[in-house]
Parts: structure tokens; C-alpha cells; sequence
């Protein structure tokens, strides 16, 4: 009897709890998933704390995760990405922020096994359900908590 691919296990946990159409990638043995039909922001980690913040007051958060570069990426459901990423107002105030939307077909890499093992990326907030904040709300919270000063 042959055992479990953890990484396997952890990719269909995935799918089935968060309904995250991720992958595990050949090659280099991490879970990954297409922006497309999810959506995902990254900002510097301490925005991501009063965006993290905002969005829980109003019972809109979603999945986050941590990355040792000390970013953070907030998974969303997405409605007409492309247009809010076109917005030359959206652009710069996500620029200011230091906030890039992932584009669509860009890589979105999720906590694995061995990312627990090097600690480089984890959960903030581990997917529960499919439930994900819609991009622009994700985005509106950006700017906001970008412009109050707190960052």
C-alpha cells in the first residue's frame, strides 16, 4: 500500500473546501492555480493587515495568503477585471499602494506541504468555503485604507 501524495491531498482539499481550480505543478511540486476564474491581489503586508482588517468588519474576507517576501495576496471572485485593471485612477492609486492585481492567466501559487517546512508562504486566512470578496470591493478597500494614512 502506497502512501498519500501529501501535496495531492492538500491540492483536492483545496478544490473541495475552497473550490480553488488549482494544480499541483509538475516540476516544481507546488500547489498553483490560474488567475481567471479567481481573482487575487497582492499588497505589502502591512496594508494587507488593515485591508485584512476592513474587509472583516464588514464579514467580506476571504482567503489570504502570507509570502516570506512579506506580501500578502487576498484571493477574490472576479467581476470585470479587466476593466478595473485598465482604470488609469484604479492604476496609479493601486501603484501608490505598491498593490498589483494578478492578471488573468498570471500564476497564483498556495500554500503547500513544503511551504509549511521553509515557513516562506502560509495562510492568513485558509479557504473555508468558495466564498471570495468580489475584486472591486477587494480593490476599494486597497485604496481606502491606502489613502487614511495607516500604512
Amino acid at each position: 500500500m502506497s502512501t498519500p501524495d501529501p501535496t495531492l491531498a492538500r491540492c483536492l482539499h483545496y478544490r473541495h473546501v475552497g473550490g480553488l481550480p488549482c494544480f499541483v505543478h509538475t516540476e516544481t511540486r507546488r500547489i498553483t492555480m490560474r488567475a481567471g476564474d479567481i481573482a487575487a491581489v497582492t499588497v505589502p503586508e502591512r496594508l494587507g493587515r488593515i485591508v485584512h482588517k476592513d474587509l472583516a468588519n464588514e464579514y467580506l474576507l476571504g482567503p489570504v495568503i502570507a509570502h516570506g517576501s512579506r506580501r500578502w495576496t487576498i484571493l477574490a471572485r472576479p467581476d470585470d477585471t479587466n476593466s478595473i485593471a485598465l482604470d488609469s485612477d484604479i492604476f496609479v492609486a493601486l501603484l501608490r499602494a505598491a498593490a498589483t492585481i494578478v492578471p488573468d492567466g498570471g500564476e497564483i501559487v498556495l500554500p503547500s506541504p513544503a511551504d509549511e517546512t521553509t515557513g516562506y508562504r502560509r495562510w492568513v486566512v485558509a479557504p473555508r468555503d468558495a466564498f471570495r470578496p468580489h475584486i472591486s470591493t477587494v480593490v476599494q478597500s486597497i485604496i481606502t485604507c491606502a489613502g487614511t494614512g495607516q500604512t
